[in-house]
């Protein structure tokens, strides 16, 4: 079984080999973790960076995908019993640190998540530790779409759904991580919301062709929406 991450970046070299800087800090983290670090760097998508990083991933490997600003604040032998207790369930899915349990044609799992009382997980905010802001989404433990922040899964996952951007979309940085986790919950996975604490630099902004793409998202699931947790009645 192999343990990899892989980020997409736009950082250069020096900056992630410098463990005083965020993503430096996260490539010792997780190297210290005993987890093999990619960085896609300049990929032209995101669904091209982690269809790309993943030509070569077996069933049992565990698979990490998340941004290159954030900060895991739990130490790596936390990190790893946490990742691996929740992914070795039967049917683990995606493990996410928020998301929805309910979404609709808006597509986006936060604006769902508010409008529906369907959210979980909790992201602290902040340029640093001492500067940071939680943002509580809910108590929702199991979601249907989940924040690409942070997502990992074991190979049998990722190689089951289409990571490649469908043709479409037109807007390769958007909607990837409900395109990736919808797959999942629709294939019989349970993707889960679970106690990861970290702290992410930027905050949520969507930039006109997110929206422009959500009724093109929307109608690719457009059979199974709204999608929901069995235990979640709307």
């Amino acid at each position: 079984m192999g343990r990899y991450v892989i980020i997409a970046t736009r950082k250069p070299q020096a900056e992630r080999d410098d463990g005083t800087t965020t993503v430096g800090a996260l490539t010792q983290f997780f190297h210290t973790a005993g987890w093999e670090v990619t960085f896609m760097v300049n990929a032209p998508s995101m669904y091209d960076a982690y269809k790309t990083g993943c030509q070569d991933i077996k069933p049992d490997d565990y698979v990490i995908f998340c941004h290159d600003d954030i900060e895991i604040l739990m130490t790596p032998k936390q990190f790893n019993s946490l990742i691996h207790t929740k992914l070795s369930k039967p049917k683990a899915g995606f493990l996410g640190v928020a998301g929805s349990a309910y979404i609709t044609s808006k597509i986006n799992w936060y604006m769902c998540s508010q409008e529906y009382e369907s959210g979980g997980g909790v992201v602290y905010h902040g340029p640093s530790v001492a500067d940071m802001t939680p943002s509580h989404y809910g108590h929702v433990k199991n979601a249907v779409g989940m924040d690409g922040v942070f997502l990992a899964a074991k190979g049998a996952v990722i190689n089951s759904i289409q990571l490649k951007q469908p043709d479409k979309i037109t807007s390769p940085w958007d909607h990837y991580d409900f395109f990736y986790t919808a797959q999942a919950h629709i294939k019989g996975y349970s993707n889960e919301i679970i106690p990861l604490p970290l702290r992410h630099e930027s905050g949520g902004r969507y930039p006109p062709a997110y929206q422009e793409n959500v009724p093109i998202m929307a109608e690719l699931f457009e059979k199974h929406l709204p999608l929901r947790i069995k235990t979640h009645h709307k």
